[in-house]
């Protein structure tokens, strides 16, 4: 016992003596950077060129399947958007089984089925595997190409390019890339109404039959599988598919900018500007430097303690959030500024302002070295974001095809830590002189044209150069015409347009109703009014009720699937306010609105006269029709979490109702989703119960 004793004095002391000699503010060194266990594909070669990745992961009892085809198809043309078309309607369908079919037949067995334009992928719980792969395999090798799917596929394609005429972000996102890649390289081609017109089912049909091959496709299996297993699967339900020659189409290949350039879309009214940086580099999977240039971005642009997101957002406040982004490619890779999710949106007052420092940001990192804390700080976020990936099978299936495709090192995967932690300053300074071109960027900005002049000054040719909504240049946009008119005689040509003063103030109560069409999905509407000041807006969706404004005056009761809300003050309540009734507009001026007219601008190719209306946080812009004198659109703008939103709602189809003309068709467009209002029934002076407001 004494021995025993002795032993643990000894430990004792020799760790209070350790403890005296340690400096605890002194941060310990980083152990070696460890090799990564990510388990190694194992090939197998079918004898009709499908390519077999098989990788053994036993720690939950699932399989995955993802077979990914390497084609370079034929550039689309005058059928733009037929790839997107096919990835749509392939897998709604087969020649044995429905839409309906193959839906109950993945929910039966739990499995995520999904199938795209380049081929697709299944997963599901081992004891289900067979029944998953007999589903993916028919899925895969006997598509039922439908007409009807095809038309709404179309017509969903085609709301959604109607829809982002009106969104600021996807006009920038569309000229991007139409600028950065041109329309002789497959990302830069746009598709459009006619070009989705021009897609038949023998498109769809020619698509598949010309590049569904296995000697140009990969199939990778991970899971819960012995490799014998993987093979004895794979020739069962992939060796009979059959072998053919597939085209390879050759693309012109984007070249970097020999200087930078301005492009802008006008955006009338907008209060903030929508920017983008872009620019084609050199810059491909397993790339010398492609760690340090990884490194780089995101200390330049890829979080939220980024040089951009401290600058722009931190420190002046100029956007919510703005990133940058280094695209890797296999033919060429992409610089990019963007908001992560799109083009920033930055405050219109300060479009060149942020433009500027993003500039700025991009230089300094060139000729200034970081620290190393920056250094350390980028390092460990990205090691974890890669580990966090590796829990996601579809992520080990990426890094097998890429292994392939790329002819990476069979170790590449393994030892991401140990290139990430050999990254030193000089090779951030390094990558960034390389991949950083503030001097040949594309700079696209849609906004309000009256901030074009401060944008001059970053283009080597000190213009900017106009485009539509499409991508077509355009000629500049001649400054609003003034008016003759004043805003007074405006709204009393409006008043007088929709029926005069008398009928409109014999109308004591109204009951509208009509439908919702909104992401394919149709909802009604029902509008109350009563005098004085009594007002309800309800939408039901099967018999539910999505959402219900009422308001007595005094008070606004928000109601539906997000809860209840009330509200006696605040913007929401002054915008349902103002709105009352049929022709608010002929109060806005005794009621202390500043309204004032801007010009004449263009809506839908006609003039109209363009109205500002402001008091307090309040700001929107109506049109009216110079000719008519009818309202034909409004620009309000909702402050949110995520910084200003702009709405815009126009009006159509106006149709007489007891004296008086109502809109009967109104389309309202806000974060580039589309709703359309169709009016089906108007009551007027029916008598409309106190009860219902309640």
């Amino acid at each position: 016992m004494k021995k025993i004793f002795n032993i643990f004095a000894l430990l004792l002391l020799i760790g209070v003596v350790n403890a005296q000699q340690l400096d605890r503010s002194i941060r310990p060194l980083p152990g070696p950077a460890k090799e990564i266990d990510i388990k190694d594909a194992k090939t197998v070669i079918l004898s009709n060129g499908l390519k077999v990745f098989i990788v053994e992961d036993n720690r939950a009892p699932i399989v995955f399947y993802s077979l990914s085809l390497d084609v370079k198809p034929a550039l689309e043309g005058d059928k733009a958007g037929m790839q997107e078309l096919f990835g749509d309607v392939f897998g709604k369908a087969t020649t044995s089984r429905t839409k309906e079919q193959i839906n109950k037949d993945a929910d039966l067995i739990g499995s995520r089925l999904n199938v795209y334009a380049r081929g697709g992928s299944i997963r599901v719980l081992k004891k289900y595997e067979s029944k998953a792969l007999d589903l993916f395999a028919d899925v895969l090798f006997n598509p039922a190409f439908n007409e009807n799917e095809l038309n709404m596929s179309r017509d969903k394609y085609k709301s959604a390019l109607t829809a982002n005429k009106d969104d600021a972000g996807q006009i920038n996102i569309r000229l991007s890339s139409i600028l950065t890649y041109g329309n002789k390289y497959p990302d830069g081609e746009a598709e459009s109404a006619a070009s989705l017109d021009n897609v038949k089912i023998s498109d769809l049909q020619n698509f598949y039959s010309t590049y569904f091959a296995p000697n140009v496709a990969r199939l990778v299996i991970v899971g819960n599988i012995t490799e014998s297993e993987a093979k004895a699967n794979a020739e069962k339900y992939f060796g009979s598919w059959k072998k053919k020659t597939v085209p390879v189409a050759t693309y012109t290949i984007p070249k970097l900018p020999a200087a930078t350039t301005v492009a802008m879309v006008e955006k009338p009214g907008a209060v903030q500007s929508m920017i983008d940086i872009s620019y084609p580099i050199e810059y491909k999977f397993g790339t010398a430097d492609e760690m340090a240039a990884s490194v780089m971005n995101h200390i330049l642009g890829g979080g939220m303690s980024s040089h951009i997101v401290q600058n722009l957002r931190e420190k002046h406040s100029y956007t919510y959030g703005v990133y940058s982004s280094l695209q890797k490619g296999e033919l060429i890779g992409r610089f990019n500024i963007s908001s992560g999710r799109g083009a920033a949106s930055v405050k219109a007052v300060a479009t060149d302002s942020a433009i500027y420092q993003v500039l700025y940001e991009m230089r300094d990192l060139i000729k200034t070295p970081i620290s190393a804390k920056e250094l350390e700080d980028a390092k460990a976020f990205l090691a974890g974001s890669f580990a966090r990936s590796l829990e996601n099978p579809s992520t080990v299936a990426q890094f097998a095809i890429n292994i392939d495709k790329y002819h990476l090192p069979k170790d590449y995967y393994k030892n991401y830590l140990k290139r990430l932690e050999a990254v030193s300053i000089a090779d951030i300074q390094a990558a960034a002189k390389k991949y950083i071109k503030p001097d040949n960027a594309i700079i696209v900005v849609v906004g309000d044209k009256s901030y074009a002049e401060g944008l001059k000054a970053f283009a080597a040719d000190k213009t900017v150069h106009f485009y539509d909504a499409d991508g077509n240049p355009v000629a500049a946009p001649a400054p609003a015409q003034p008016a003759t008119v004043s805003a007074e005689d405006v709204i009393k040509k409006y008043v007088q347009a929709l029926g005069g003063e008398a009928a409109i103030n014999k109308i004591n109560d109204y009951k509208i109703a009509g439908e919702i069409s909104a992401m394919g999905q149709t909802m009604e509407m029902t509008q109350l009014f009563k005098k004085p000041q009594w007002s309800l807006t309800e939408i039901n969706m099967n018999g539910m009720s999505i959402q219900k404004i009422t308001f007595n005056g005094t008070h606004l009761k928000l109601s539906g699937m997000q809860g209840n809300q009330d509200f006696t003050e605040g913007d929401m309540f002054d915008m349902v306010k103002m709105n009352l009734g049929i022709c608010p507009d002929a109060g806005y001026i005794k009621n202390g609105y500043t309204v004032e007219i801007k010009g004449i601008e263009k809506v839908k190719g006609k003039e109209a006269y363009a109205l500002s209306i402001k008091k307090g946080s309040i700001s929107i812009v109506n049109y009216f029709d110079k000719e008519s004198g009818l309202k034909v659109k409004t620009q309000s703008t909702a402050k949110t979490p995520m910084g200003d939103m702009q709405q815009v709602q126009e009006y159509s189809d106006y149709r007489p109702v007891e004296g008086v003309l109502f809109p009967f068709s109104m389309k309202q467009i806000a974060s580039g989703m589309e709703m359309l209002m169709t009016i089906k029934s108007i009551d007027v002076n029916k008598g409309v119960a106190d009860s219902a407001f309640n």
